[in-house]
C-alpha cells in the first residue's frame, strides 16, 4: 500500500499504540496499533505495519496489516495482499486481493436500494 496523506484527518505511525476508542471525521491512516474500537463515517486505511484488535465501524476499511475482531463497513472492505484478518466482517462489498488471508465470517448486506452491489460496470 502506497503511503498517501491526501485528505487524511489523522495518522498513527509505527510504534504508536492507542488503547480505547479512536474516532475521526475524515480518512485516517493507521501504521501503529489500536487496541479497542475504531469509529467513523469515513475511511480507515490500515497500513502493512498497522494492527487493530477490537471492533471497527467505518464506511470504508482498507486493510494491508492485521485485524483481530470485528469489521463493520457501510460501503466496502478491501483486503490487500498483505492483509492478515481474523474477524467477523459485515459489509455490502468485499474485495480480496490474491495473497490476503481471512479467517472468520463474512456477511454481505444489501445496498440501500435493496439490491446486490453492482460489479463495477462489468457485463
Amino acid at each position: 500500500m502506497a503511503r498517501s496523506q491526501d485528505g487524511l484527518n489523522g495518522f498513527v505511525d509505527d510504534g504508536c499504540v492507542i488503547s480505547g476508542t479512536l474516532k475521526f471525521k475524515n480518512s485516517f491512516r493507521l501504521d501503529g496499533r489500536v487496541e479497542g474500537a475504531v469509529e467513523s463515517a469515513s475511511e480507515l486505511l490500515i497500513g502493512e505495519g498497522g494492527a487493530v484488535e477490537g471492533e471497527i465501524s467505518v464506511a470504508r476499511c482498507r486493510v494491508g496489516g492485521m485485524v483481530r475482531g470485528t469489521i463493520r463497513a457501510t460501503e466496502q472492505v478491501v483486503l490487500h495482499q498483505t492483509a492478515r484478518v481474523w474477524a467477523e466482517i459485515s459489509t455490502p462489498a468485499l474485495v480480496m486481493e490474491e495473497g490476503a488471508f481471512l479467517e472468520g465470517k463474512v456477511t454481505m448486506k444489501e445496498t440501500k436500494a435493496g439490491t446486490a452491489p453492482s460489479k463495477g460496470g462489468r457485463s
